[in-house]
């Protein structure tokens, strides 16, 4: 990027086609195993198109870490699919929030597998997210649809936590980009024995939304937030990232008509509250990247 306003712009837009991503899970009719499975193999040809005109593919290291890239992969998968599954049972606002909940298992994952220390600051943004988890789910009874919609995205949210740890590791010594291509390839294959069957009988217009879904809402907005990194501090993308909930709620509010209820509102306010609270607390260190606040742009 030639400036920090054009960084900053390249971060607000892939935050923004993050958040919106969620719109299209919503409004086509294929199940979200489909949808996972079709985003993660177009996201990764138009991330690997990316990276061979910058001539940025780097077989070595892919197949050096070829374990883990299958590993993280599938988690990815996994992550991905109870994401829709939380938005096609509920509405995307529901499924945004709940999957906001993954800085209290990056908290709680770094306290209990990393030993990390526990912080005051920590503490107290793991209890806005529960406090605020309790405000946004209508429905708590697991038979309910926003009781199921709710644990697909709390699942989410863990899974999420656990892609970001284990990509601190992989953005020391890969490209962002070339990560998340690998990582989407992956997932993408991973699905493909599973959704094959029900490709077949997706209509044009799912096509074209799921196609969109890849191209833009993957693959561009992941081409734009790595172009940022470069002129922001690793605390302003933790900050905007935080964001996401917010652009996909406005959004759903405005195309959908799913207007979020005050105490949806109020509970969403404290999950992103303890997301901002997280993120001003990140330090860089050597070989940092911006990219860990969201497990290497892990795909949205």
């Amino acid at each position: 990027m030639r400036t920090h306003r054009q960084a900053v712009f390249s971060l607000h837009l892939a935050v923004l086609l993050f958040g919106v991503a969620g719109l299209i899970g919503k409004v086509v009719t294929a199940p979200a195993l489909v949808v996972t499975c079709v985003r993660s193999l177009v996201a990764c040809l138009v991330l690997s198109a990316i990276l061979g005109l910058r001539r940025a593919v780097a077989w070595p290291q892919i197949k050096a870490y070829g374990g883990m890239l299958v590993l993280t992969g599938a988690v990815l998968a996994a992550h991905w699919w109870t994401f829709f599954a939380a938005i096609q049972r509920s509405t995307v606002a529901l499924g945004l929030l709940t999957f906001a909940s993954y800085p209290l298992f990056v908290s709680l994952l770094g306290w209990l597998a990393l030993r990390e220390p526990v912080q005051r600051a920590d503490a107290a943004a793991c209890g806005l997210v529960i406090v605020g988890l309790a405000l946004v789910v209508p429905d708590w009874r697991f038979g309910s649809q926003a009781g199921l919609a709710a644990g697909c995205g709390i699942i989410s949210g863990f899974l999420f936590a656990v892609l970001t740890l284990c990509n601190r590791h992989f953005t020391a010594v890969l490209s962002p980009l070339l990560l998340v291509a690998a990582q989407t390839g992956v997932a993408g294959l991973i699905l493909l024995p599973l959704a094959g069957g029900q490709l077949t009988g997706l209509d044009a217009r799912d096509w074209l939304w799921l196609v969109v879904l890849g191209v833009v809402f993957t693959g561009v907005a992941h081409a734009c937030f790595t172009a940022s990194l470069a002129g922001v501090r690793i605390s302003t993308v933790g900050v905007t990232t935080a964001l996401e909930p917010v652009y996909g709620i406005a959004f759903a509010w405005w195309l959908l008509g799913e207007r979020p209820s005050p105490a949806m509102a109020l509970g969403g306010a404290l999950i992103i509250g303890a997301a901002v609270v997280v993120a001003r607390r990140q330090r860089p260190a050597p070989g940092d990247t911006a990219v860990r606040s969201r497990a290497g742009a892990v795909p949205r």
